[in-house]
């Protein structure tokens, strides 16, 4: 097999063409060599067609950069790419998933085998799921400092350590439907395609059986928690379209004070007390739907989605903020 030894640019980005070509190549050297380690330890099961997939997603990377060229963050998000060192495909028994992010690592891989569906190919759901890990490295930034706050929360003995990692899961939910969002809208834009109407699904027993809306390719039963949650904050909630909620709620998250400015937000509103049962069932959601996945031996948190997405409901409601956004959150136009 002939490794790719440099990565020419398929696309112009003006005055970053230097530095996004010298990212990528190092890149490139970097993932040669893992997938070379790979290869040695038995993580690879058909060397020509696994190496040719860790390229294109690579070449998925260069494709997530100019579709954000003229984003006002793009500096910000080039800086997050830039500290992913090392890109490759899942090993050979690990491709029951899509695929995972080591961000203490720097290192995301991607399950080359991934087949198309009744919207997309399998090599767009591939770039698909590049740009999910993509955005899951964006929003480690606040979810850090999600960790850090609950870890004070913990040590002050204002909340237990129970009630943080219920916390910190809500907004794992969050994260999943904001990575999954901007995954789809930049997958069909680059495809030309028009992303698909919500539909009504099911997942087992999850809500009891009860129907949700989604146009996600996977994770939609986390779609419309993270909608109700968008409308409690202001500039949000007066937008009745679903789809540009989540929108501005998932270009906002690009920010790396992302939490901390939902924190001063429910603060200066005085409803920072309710924030925390809110999220908490945003949580009991996030667990049940981890455990569908096969990722928790724990069914009680399947039970009680129902009676969680319910409850979340209610808060969500209620905490619902049509007036415009506080000064300090800037709001992007919707395109």
């Amino acid at each position: 097999m002939q490794l790719i030894q440099k990565y020419d640019l398929n696309y112009n980005f003006s005055t970053y063409n230097d530095r996004v070509k010298n990212y990528l190549n190092r890149l490139l050297t970097n993932s040669n060599n893992y997938f070379l380690n790979q290869y040695g330890e038995g993580e690879i099961n058909d060397i020509e067609s696994d190496y040719s997939k860790m390229c294109e997603f690579i070449n998925n990377i260069e494709e997530y950069l100019i579709y954000n060229i003229n984003n006002p963050s793009f500096e910000h998000i080039l800086n997050i790419l830039e500290k992913i060192e090392t890109i490759s495909v899942l090993p050979i028994n690990e491709r029951g998933i899509y695929g995972k992010a080591e961000t203490d690592n720097n290192i995301l891989f991607i399950n080359p085998n991934l087949r198309g569906n009744e919207f997309l190919t399998p090599k767009e759901r591939t770039r698909l799921y590049v740009a999910h890990e993509l955005g899951h490295c964006i929003n480690n930034e606040w979810m850090n400092t999600v960790i850090n706050f609950l870890d004070k929360k913990v040590r002050s003995s204002e909340i237990t350590e129970e009630s943080a990692q219920l916390f910190y899961d809500g907004f794992s939910l969050l994260d999943e439907a904001i990575t999954q969002n901007r995954a789809e809208d930049f997958t069909y834009t680059f495809a030309r395609k028009r992303r698909p109407n919500m539909q009504n699904k099911t997942r087992g027993r999850l809500f009891d059986g009860d129907t949700y809306k989604t146009n996600f390719d996977f994770y939609g039963e986390l779609q419309n928690p993270a909608i109700m949650f968008a409308r409690t904050l202001r500039g949000i909630g007066k937008l009745e379209n679903d789809n540009e909620a989540l929108k501005v709620l998932s270009e906002r998250a690009i920010n790396p004070d992302f939490f901390n400015k939902i924190i001063d937000e429910y603060t200066k509103d005085d409803q920072l007390e309710n924030l925390f049962p809110m999220i908490q069932y945003m949580g009991v959601i996030k667990n049940a739907s981890y455990y569908m996945f096969g990722g928790d031996d724990d069914v009680t948190y399947l039970l009680l989605s129902k009676r969680a997405l319910d409850n979340f409901k209610n808060y969500a409601n209620n905490l619902r903020d049509r007036r415009n956004p506080l000064e300090n959150n800037h709001e992007h136009s919707i395109r």
